[in-house]
């Protein structure tokens, strides 16, 4: 009877061993199901894409989101495919993670060196989340391959520890004051005419919404001092001049066969002009952004601070 028992006992341990590391095999790969997807799996790496990863925020994926920071991910594991063979790496998987790994290795011709590490601060993605992306993002044109993925694991830095220290302008700021600015239309300068933020304001700039969550202080500030060192993609600047004589200097709206439309600032009234093969003289692509290069001599230094630190609390 005695040892009947004990084999029984044996017999549950075992099948609670079983049970347990089919539980946890499931949860690392997402087979598990709820409401929320988590481990590595495509379904947590969409969300993570949405959400935490602030990857909408530079990248859409063919009609879905509005960012043009960065390029449209339809199709994207076909050209990481094309991509891969050109820089001589074995698979566009491995071009996938050394995009992330380190951004500044493979910019996409047209577009600039913008893209954050996502390991670090703001936004600091772990390691499995950070594959989890990299198999959601095989899903884009081709079929993910978990297995695959997980043998990249060492080659992803962990997240960098702790948040980096809260921003500290050199002058006392309020948050509430640099929103006011941001959006306050009575003045000759204000950045809603040209950016959209939480739905408010003109697309007629990138749409700042959640640039906080994805930007440094130092890129913000730079990029409002020094507009044109860095132009996003698709807000280029153009000059045309007309069959008879009339010049024009303002934001590339659209471009093809059957017309050219621009965006030209009027005092401050951003009117779009459309301009057809016929009428144009002239045309050329300028290296300096329509927004202005003097906010520093348009806003006061609190001001100009204060409108930095609300963007960066923009999450």
């Amino acid at each position: 009877m005695k040892s009947f028992l004990n084999s029984v006992i044996f017999t549950l341990f075992i099948l609670g061993f079983f049970v347990f590391v089919c539980m946890y095999v499931t949860g690392l790969s997402g087979g598990g199901g709820g409401d929320s997807a988590t481990g590595i799996n495509p379904e947590a790496g969409e969300k993570i894409y949405w959400g935490d990863g602030q990857c909408h925020t530079c990248h859409s994926i063919g009609t879905s989101g509005s960012a043009t920071r960065g390029p449209n991910q339809e199709g994207l594991a076909v050209r990481a495919e094309e991509r891969a063979k050109e820089a001589g790496l074995a698979s566009g998987l491995e071009y996938l993670v050394e995009s992330i790994v380190n951004p500044s290795a493979y910019v996409v011709e047209g577009y600039d060196n913008i893209m954050p590490k996502v390991y670090d601060a703001p936004i600091m993605l772990g390691r499995e989340q950070i594959l989890a992306v990299l198999t959601y993002l095989q899903t884009l044109g081709g079929e993910s391959n978990i297995e695959a993925v997980a043998k990249f694991a060492e080659k992803i830095p962990e997240a960098s520890g702790d948040a980096a220290a809260p921003w500290v302008p050199p002058v006392d700021v309020d948050i509430k004051e640099g929103e006011l600015v941001f959006f306050d239309e009575s003045r000759g300068v204000t950045c809603s005419k040209c950016h959209v933020l939480n739905g408010k304001g003109s697309k007629v700039g990138p749409d700042l919404t959640g640039i906080g969550a994805v930007q440094t202080p130092q890129y913000l500030i730079e990029s409002v001092l020094k507009p044109s060192a860095v132009i996003v993609k698709g807000f280029e600047t153009m000059y045309l001049m007309t069959t008879d004589g009339m010049a024009y200097n303002g934001l590339l709206v659209s471009q093809n066969e059957e017309e050219v439309v621009i965006m030209v600032d009027e005092d401050g009234v951003m009117t779009e002009y459309v301009f057809y093969p016929d009428e144009i003289a002239q045309m050329q692509k300028q290296d300096v952004s329509i927004m202005p290069g003097n906010f520093m001599d348009m806003l006061t230094i609190k001001e100009f601070y204060g409108v930095i630190a609300f963007l960066l609390s923009q999450k």
